[in-house]
């Protein structure tokens, strides 16, 4: 195989000579115009790693070429020049494979040149594969420790998360006693059950206690919901459940709060849609939450619609909450989803929520092996997706 100037130019490939003097000479006038470039042999040839190609007259050298050459068998792979021996004893041949490729002398110019062209060239191009394979080994290295990081951080955050979310329960947990108490006594003093309070604005500061303290114990309701759906020791029943009945039960329930705030809510179950093999209870609370979200953000004669259908091509349950209300920024659904986050203020029901809603809502879906998605735009609405599998193994 013979290579041009042109295609060996971009590798500048040098030559170095081990032999005689006009050993030198000869290869230069062989190989001119196949853009080698030729060196004198420098001193023990320590400079190796300047070459591309050793051309190395055993004839000339005989085994001390060889010790002097005993080195470069310790240098990196891509410092390594090609050595081309030339013999005439066949008893050399050993010795000259032993570093590299070999030549018997005398032999034809042509397969001579030839095998200097080709080789050259072969060594050049792997020289740079071995280079690029060394930078991809420790791109790898890169990769790995940065996943390995990657890791690490996201254990952190959710033990973390996790922590967050005990502590909160158990401060739930402790205010919801004393809060009772507040709640049941303020009621009784707005609504002056053992007589006039005295001042007629008593009433009014018990009404705005009872309040602030009614929307206290739903935040801590909810902070103990999160914690119980986050929890995976908590084992999860699981039960024929009609989607259908789910949806029917769920609309009972918000139906004065739709009728109050002028909004439509429609229902449709895909013909066919069968039962799902999960926790009932916990299904309605997913529904039901996100349908009161639907309500309380969707304007006076703005509609809400729950469906549900089977996706075939993913294989799952796909139940759907579907507003025509104010919506969200894709920003805002990142907050919505956060624990306590909080985007703009309904437009009926209470005037401000716990900021647990959906983070609850996700914590159940997942719960039951599914996800939950949410597509939203300012002033065009938002739609809920929540996929769940037919049959939800009881161990989930």
């Amino acid at each position: 195989m013979t290579a041009t100037a042109s295609s060996l130019a971009p590798f500048e490939p040098r030559v170095l000579i081990f032999g005689p003097l006009g050993l030198g000479r000869e290869l230069g006038e062989l190989l001119t115009g196949e853009g080698l470039r030729f060196g004198a042999e420098p001193p023990e040839l320590r400079d190796v790693r300047a070459t591309d190609m050793i051309v190395l007259d055993l004839t000339y050298g005989g085994p001390v070429a060889l010790e002097r050459l005993a080195y470069w068998r310790g240098l990196p792979e891509d410092e390594r020049p090609a050595v081309l021996s030339l013999y005439s004893d066949p008893a050399h041949r050993p010795q000259a494979l032993s570093v590299g490729d070999a030549i018997r002398v005398p032999c034809d110019p042509a397969e001579f040149k030839d095998r200097v062209v080709g080789l050259v060239r072969w060594h050049a191009s792997w020289r740079r594969a071995v280079v690029a394979t060394r930078k991809l080994d420790e791109a790898r290295a890169l990769l790995r420790d940065a996943e390995d990081r990657l890791s690490k951080l996201e254990a952190r955050n959710q033990a973390r998360q996790k922590n967050d979310v005990e502590v909160t329960a158990y401060l739930a947990h402790e205010i919801k006693t004393p809060l009772n108490a507040i709640l049941g006594f303020s009621e009784i003093l707005k609504d002056q059950r053992f007589g006039p309070l005295g001042d007629k604005r008593y009433p009014g500061y018990a009404a705005d206690i009872h309040r602030s303290a009614t929307h206290l114990a739903n935040v801590c309701e909810d902070a103990l919901d999160l914690a119980k759906a986050e929890a995976a020791r908590e084992p999860v029943p699981v039960e024929a459940v009609s989607v259908g009945d789910i949806f029917d039960r769920a609309v009972s329930m918000v139906q004065s709060l739709a009728e109050s705030s002028g909004v439509r809510l429609k229902v449709e179950v895909e013909k066919g849609f069968p039962e799902l093999r999960t926790d009932g209870p916990k299904l309605l609370q997913i529904v039901l939450n996100l349908v009161t979200n639907a309500i309380k953000f969707t304007p006076q004669g703005g509609a809400v619609k729950l469906k549900a259908r089977v996706d075939r091509l993913r294989g799952a349950m796909i139940l759907v909450i579907r507003d025509t209300g104010i919506g969200m920024t894709p920003d805002g659904v990142s907050v919505a989803l956060q624990p306590f986050g909080r985007v703009g203020q309904p437009l009926h029901g209470r005037p401000q929520g716990t900021g647990l809603g959906l983070p609850l809502t996700r914590a159940l879906v997942e719960k039951l092996g599914g996800q939950l998605e949410i597509v939203s735009q300012p002033g065009a609405g938002t739609v809920i997706t929540v996929l769940l599998p037919r049959e939800l193994a009881a161990a989930a």
